[in-house]
């Protein structure tokens, strides 16, 4: 999917706990330029894990593991974009048989995907705070929004 236009040109620095199969800490940096989404992942110290690049025409991506650890850098957009892409916009790119929902209650807000009626991705948002559980790749991230550029 497109970068959106409230996204263009800005940027993030979010920390990201995975949890399930792995469970790894690490600073994200995003930069975001239509067509172009720009990654990189570091340690706390600051030793770079990861960088990858995203064209969001071509769906190419190129990535660059520094310290020989295996990122799926495809997932790391899909998990962006379905955290943070507008609603209208997921909808927009569902395949068939699957179907988002959100609910906002106060301050929470939760997104919901379902394929086939089953519940696959749950992403829950409390203010800096969001929570990513992927029912069926069994994995839980925590991103906590640090700054926005």
């Amino acid at each position: 999917m497109p970068v959106p236009e409230r996204f263009d040109e800005g940027g993030w620095l979010e920390k990201f706990q995975f949890s399930g199969v792995v469970d790894q800490s690490m600073l994200v940096s995003t930069e975001f330029s239509a067509p172009m989404i720009k990654v990189a992942a570091l340690t706390f110290e600051g030793v770079p894990l990861t960088q990858l690049q995203f064209d969001t025409q071509t769906q190419q991506l190129t990535t660059t593991n520094t310290l020989g650890i295996d990122f799926d850098g495809k997932k790391i957009i899909y998990d962006m974009q379905s955290a943070f892409w507008p609603l209208a916009q997921l909808e927009a790119n569902m395949f068939v048989n699957t179907h988002v929902t959100e609910q906002v209650n106060g301050q929470h807000r939760t997104r919901q995907f379902f394929r086939n009626e089953t519940l696959v991705r749950e992403i829950t948002y409390n203010g800096a705070l969001t929570q990513v559980t992927e029912f069926e790749q069994n994995y839980r991230l925590k991103i906590e929004r640090l700054e926005e550029y």
